[in-house]
């Protein structure tokens, strides 16, 4: 968040990873990824191991992830969701090769059991996004499908949104500290959410509130990067991408009482009455509530694991999926990657410092090899190697 807010990139690039298991009895090659530079869309997808033939729909939705931002987002979902129906009807019907002495009950029995794997063939969990960086922002358009997910860390390593903890498709956001479900309107109560808009008093910097500071996890040395803020009211839906926003993500039910802690970088309209400095912010998912009837705890997801997840194309018929937009600092990093990655780590920092360790290795096709191999043996220590693929993208100097 250091870099001034004028001298903003015009442009990312990224490094695109795909290893699949190198360790154990299974063998698995089901994620794809894709960096589509003159779009500035990156695409994750991790096939499901249960699904026959779910690397296929990764691939279908990796290579016509690019075209999912071209025009209503809702009907270019219904329309690769489309694609992987017609593959999965025609798989459906292919002939089944069975062994001519095999006894009829047993074929019987091998036929019904094949149907109905094949009922839930062509699945795969989805992240997408596309990233437009302007003079004072990033905006980025996210998609996201099941357990594969999104990262956005400041240039000096700082962790600004993780979407693990937003479930994607749960349900579960009230089961979650602090992950506050939107609701109808009760009195005294504001609603922010994607494409919305708030009105805040400025309260002062973060460093001059230390003891929300540490309620929010925030380092010493990031303090200067954040503003304390009181939500005074909801300023109406905001962007017409609120229309689209297909999932209507959870957003924030905020009391009397309760704090933001705001990224300086988003600035606003600024107006002063009475003496009190205010600001119109628009909806991003780095701002911080700090709830005034409970403590805030950051939510860690590293490691917790869910044996359901969403997945294309079933789930996108029930609406069980994130579809929003977001606004990130200048300078910002981001990371699109399946389970397999975040899984090989503690937290986010350790993510992020691995990557910036490994920056030269990862850059090279050559020396990726040795630094997969160890997050590789680390999975298969802990429980069982997986496929590991993400896009990191950074931004052009």
């Amino acid at each position: 968040m250091s870099h001034s807010i004028f001298s903003s990139p015009k442009i990312y690039t990224a490094v695109k990873v795909v290893s699949p298991m190198m360790f154990g009895d299974e063998k698995k090659d089901q994620d794809r990824a894709r960096w589509h530079g003159p779009g500035q869309v990156a695409c994750v997808c991790d096939g499901l191991t249960s699904s026959p033939r779910s690397d296929e729909a990764a691939e279908v939705t990796t290579n016509i992830a690019p075209g999912l931002f071209n025009g209503k987002i809702s009907d270019r979902l219904s329309m690769l969701c489309d694609v992987l129906i017609a593959l999965r009807k025609e798989y459906q019907q292919s002939s089944l090769v069975i062994p001519d002495e095999t006894p009829q009950t047993m074929q019987d029995v091998l036929q019904r059991i094949v149907q109905e794997k094949r009922a839930t063939s062509f699945q795969t969990t989805m992240v997408a996004a596309r990233f437009a960086p302007d003079e004072k922002a990033v905006i980025v358009d996210i998609i996201r499908f099941g357990d594969s997910a999104f990262f956005a860390y400041s240039p000096d390593g700082e962790l600004l949104t993780c979407s693990l903890n937003y479930p994607s498709g749960s349900g579960d956001y009230e089961k979650i500290p602090n992950i506050r479900t939107h609701s109808t309107f009760v009195p005294h109560k504001i609603t922010f959410k994607p494409g919305g808009q708030i009105l805040v008093r400025i309260e002062g910097l973060l460093s001059q509130h230390r003891g929300l500071a540490r309620s929010a996890g925030i380092k010493d040395e990031h303090m200067e990067n954040w503003l304390v803020c009181t939500p005074v009211d909801a300023c109406g839906a905001g962007s017409r991408y609120h229309e689209e926003n297909l999932s209507d993500l959870r957003g924030l039910s905020l009391q009397p009482g309760d704090r933001l802690l705001v990224p300086r970088y988003l600035y606003g309209a600024r107006l002063t009455s009475k003496g009190k400095r205010y600001s119109i912010l628009d909806y991003s998912s780095t701002i911080k509530p700090v709830f005034a009837r409970m403590d805030y705890a950051s939510v860690n997801p590293f490691g917790r694991h869910c044996a359901a997840t969403t997945v294309l194309p079933d789930h996108f018929y029930c609406g069980c999926f994130d579809c929003f937009q977001d606004r990130f600092p200048p300078w910002t990093n981001f990371v699109l990657c399946s389970d397999g990655l975040y899984s090989s780590f503690s937290d986010a920092g350790q993510l992020w410092t691995w990557l910036r360790e490994n920056a030269g290795a990862l850059s090279d096709k050559n020396g990726q090899q040795s630094v997969l191999s160890q997050l590789h043996s680390i999975l298969y220590a802990s429980g069982g190697d997986d496929d590991i693929s993400f896009v990191w993208v950074y931004p052009i100097k």
